[in-house]
């Protein structure tokens, strides 16, 4: 290193300034199947070999999309519908925050500006077209308050999360008493729920299998090929009634299912 960039000479030569003189350097790193390079701003530094034969990436599309790449967002599409909630939202606390204090208006009443309104307060008067009127405030608005509602049930179609999952029942329930009128409820959000879980299952074993084979030409954790399956196994979003499994485990061992599959199926490991 040149004295003209040691570190003495660059904490010397700033002086009385502040701003920040620290290098910046663009690094660009390519790995391929069998090969790795680092540039620094567009010059190999370094580069090496990869001894795993195939490239350590495992792409996960969140949802499929047809002859692209990548994948569909849950969240994009909700963006805006996001923004008009926000929006409105905001008008309404803006609207309280300015006209929350209501006003009151005494007519025929002596002294009415110098006693308030307030909880237990009494007036007397001879008046008989003496009045109190009240005005200011939030009025009720039910359109904005419609508007509201149906933007939200709009995201909850949009994102397939039922407002039970999201914890807005709004007492349209009836009495879910069995797994098969649960399941109809959550129709839309177990489907989902499977297509993440096909697909996050894949990429999971996938991403295992990768880990263990280098593991195993590192010399590290010696594995064999058959070693490298592994299986992802998602706990079910439904409540599970046992004594259903447990019948329906024994009418398979009836029809002749090996009893080392009907075990696994229950969770128990055969011996």
């Amino acid at each position: 290193m040149s004295r003209k960039n040691s570190f003495l000479a660059r904490l010397l030569s700033g002086g009385g300034r502040s701003s920040d003189t620290r290098q910046v350097v663009a690094v660009t790193e390519v790995t391929s199947a069998g090969a790795w390079q680092r540039y620094e701003d567009k010059q190999l530094v370094a580069e090496g070999r990869l001894p795993w034969g195939f490239l350590p990436v495992v792409h996960i599309q969140n949802i499929a999309q047809p002859y692209y790449y990548e994948g569909l967002s849950d969240v994009e599409p909700l963006i805006p519908m996001q923004d008009e909630l926000n929006t409105r939202l905001s008008d309404r606390a803006s609207r309280i925050t300015f006209q929350s204090f209501k006003m009151y208006l005494g007519k025929g009443i002596e002294g009415f500006e110098e006693k308030p309104v307030a909880p237990g307060r009494m007036w007397y008067t001879d008046n008989p077209e003496a009045a109190i009127e009240e005005f200011g405030g939030d009025a009720a608005t039910p359109s904005e308050g419609l508007h509201i509602a149906e933007i939200r049930e709009a995201m909850d179609k949009v994102s397939a999360v039922t407002p039970i999952v999201a914890g807005v029942l709004k007492n349209k329930l009836g009495n879910l008493t069995s797994a098969v009128a649960l399941r109809l409820t959550l129709m839309g959000m177990l489907s989902k729920n499977e297509r993440k879980r096909f697909t996050y299952s894949d990429g999971l074993k996938r991403i295992c299998r990768m880990v263990l084979e280098m593991l195993d030409t590192a010399n590290i954790y010696k594995t064999r090929d058959e070693d490298r399956n592994v299986e992802i196994i998602f706990p079910s979003p439904l409540p599970e009634n046992m004594m259903e499994k447990l019948k329906e485990a024994q009418i398979k061992k009836e029809l002749g299912v090996p009893t080392g599959q009907v075990l696994r199926e229950l969770g128990y490991e055969s011996r």
